[in-house]
C-alpha cells in the first residue's frame, strides 16, 4: 500500500515539474490575440529556438500545420519553443479557419 502511495505521489511530482516548465504565453509576456505570424520573428529575435519535432509531418516531410512546431486539435493549437537558457516553453493558440492566422489563446 505504501508503494503505490509512494508511486502516485511521484508521479504528482514529476508531473508538476513538467508543467512548470511549459508557461502559457502570458509568463512569456505575449499579448492574448496577437497573429501568430506576427509573434513567430518576434520569438526568433528575442532568442527563441522553435521545437520543429514538435507538429506532424506528411509524408513528403512538410509540416502539417503551417509550421513545423505547431500540433493543432480541433479548436486549439500548441507551439513548442525553447527559450534562451534552453527551458520549453509552449504557447496557445487558436486556430480560426483555414485561412484564419492563428492567434495566441489564453
Amino acid at each position: 500500500m505504501r508503494a503505490k502511495i509512494w508511486n502516485v505521489l511521484a508521479i504528482f511530482g514529476v508531473m508538476t515539474l513538467v508543467g512548470a516548465r511549459i508557461d502559457s504565453a502570458e509568463a512569456a509576456n505575449i499579448a492574448m490575440g496577437t497573429p501568430y505570424q506576427e509573434l513567430r520573428p518576434q520569438l526568433l529575435a528575442e532568442g527563441w529556438k522553435p521545437n520543429t519535432g514538435y507538429g506532424l509531418k506528411l509524408a513528403n516531410g512538410k509540416p502539417m500545420h503551417r509550421f513545423p512546431e505547431v500540433l493543432c486539435g480541433m479548436e486549439q493549437c500548441r507551439a513548442k519553443w525553447r527559450d534562451a537558457s534552453g527551458a520549453e516553453r509552449a504557447i496557445m493558440l487558436n486556430r480560426g479557419g483555414p485561412t484564419d492566422d492563428y492567434r495566441v489563446a489564453q
